[in-house]
């Protein structure tokens, strides 16, 4: 049996930990045997539910050399074959703290890609800088979209440590089908996000009021799932916008798939995307998608799937929304190409064959 160890930074209830919890329960239990170590909150909680091992370390930033130390002695307790890193925080201290462990040690990048860019540029630059530093205690890095590849390989990683294992779609999206509405219900569009900036709210709100100005008679609901510091001032954007009737902020729902089902169209207008997972979810849910033009949302999507637009431009997005809005047939054609997309390229089952694989290789 193989023993892994998987270190997150981050344990909240968002893509990079909800990527490790598909991961490490459908691992084969008889092949592999995983220790979980990440921060106290929800990626923890929910992998003591599913009865796999967690130890909870809070973790500061990258010079918490208490975090290290703790880290490095799970570990040599556990005494893992291999250890993968996920994102910037984890890769930080866990390999700083594995660095002299005779184990193979695997890094997943989630975050970067050329789009991206910090508030602080002398930051941005010492992160990169240490993410090309810590590839040389690293025997191979995934990159979850073949932008984020092309971004690392740029920034000088080794290209032979380097593989495209992109991110995959839960069983259960696919198990969702759109509620068929009767006729004079209102259209509900729909996001499932981070109340963060990259995320690019503001845009799409804004597009809303393009909309009621545009098509004055047009009966539709604007849905946000999601949390984030940028929540307070996304409501007070609404309410001057007179929107509090058009725009909800569900923040966390229990079932994100079965809160899809109440969409008519998914919109994505993220400025930076390594993958784009929520907008994947949507098009494995049967969904048309609204989605941002940059390289990581045309890598999962394609022209058959959804419309693509300017996410810095709320005109665009009111006309895309407002084209789908028109066109039933064209959503339903959209769905169905979008669910066969994820299906043939970006299931779940797929991914975990990619990484079960990748630790086979990297043992033997």
């Amino acid at each position: 049996m193989i023993k892994i160890a998987i270190i997150s930074g981050d344990s909240s209830p968002t893509g990079v930990p909800s990527h490790i919890l598909s991961v490490t329960r459908n691992l084969d239990k008889h092949k592999f045997k995983v220790l979980v170590i990440a921060p106290p909150g929800f990626l923890c909680k929910k992998c003591l539910e599913a009865n796999i091992s967690c130890h909870e370390v809070e973790m500061g930033g990258i010079f918490d050399r208490n975090a290290e130390n703790k880290i490095r002695k799970e570990l040599e307790k556990f005494k893992p074959q291999i250890i993968h890193f996920h994102g910037m925080r984890a890769g930080w201290l866990g390999r700083l703290a594995a660095r002299k462990m005779d184990a193979k040690k695997i890094y997943s990048e989630h975050q970067w890609v050329k789009e991206l860019h910090l508030s602080n540029p002398a930051y941005e630059k010492i992160q990169l800088q240490a993410l090309k530093f810590l590839d040389r205690w690293t025997d191979k890095t995934i990159a979850v979209s073949k932008p984020v590849y092309d971004f690392l390989l740029k920034l000088g990683f080794n290209k032979k440590k380097l593989v495209v294992i992109p991110n995959g779609i839960g069983e259960a999206f696919f198990h969702s089908e759109p509620i068929q509405k009767p006729d004079g219900l209102p259209v509900i569009i729909g996001t499932v996000a981070s109340l963060n900036e990259v995320k690019n709210h503001r845009n799409a709100i804004l597009a809303m009021t393009k909309i009621r100005k545009l098509r004055p008679e047009l009966d539709f609901k604007y849905q946000i799932i999601g949390e984030g510091p940028n929540e307070t001032k996304l409501k007070r954007l609404v309410a001057s916008k007179g929107l509090d009737d058009v725009v909800h902020f569900l923040r966390r729902v229990e079932s994100v798939p079965e809160r899809m089902r109440h969409f008519t169209i998914y919109l994505h207008v993220s400025k930076s995307e390594t993958f784009g997972l929520a907008a994947g979810e949507a098009m494995a849910s049967r969904l048309p998608v609204i989605a941002s033009r940059i390289p990581a949302l045309e890598y999962v999507m394609t022209k058959e799937t959804g419309l693509f637009v300017n996410p810095r431009d709320p005109d665009d997005i009111a006309r895309a929304i407002i084209k789908l809005i028109d066109n039933r047939r064209l959503r339903e054609q959209m769905g169905r190409a979008g669910r066969k997309r994820i299906a043939d390229n970006f299931s779940e089952q797929k991914m975990i064959q990619r990484i079960s694989d990748l630790y086979s290789e990297v043992i033997r």
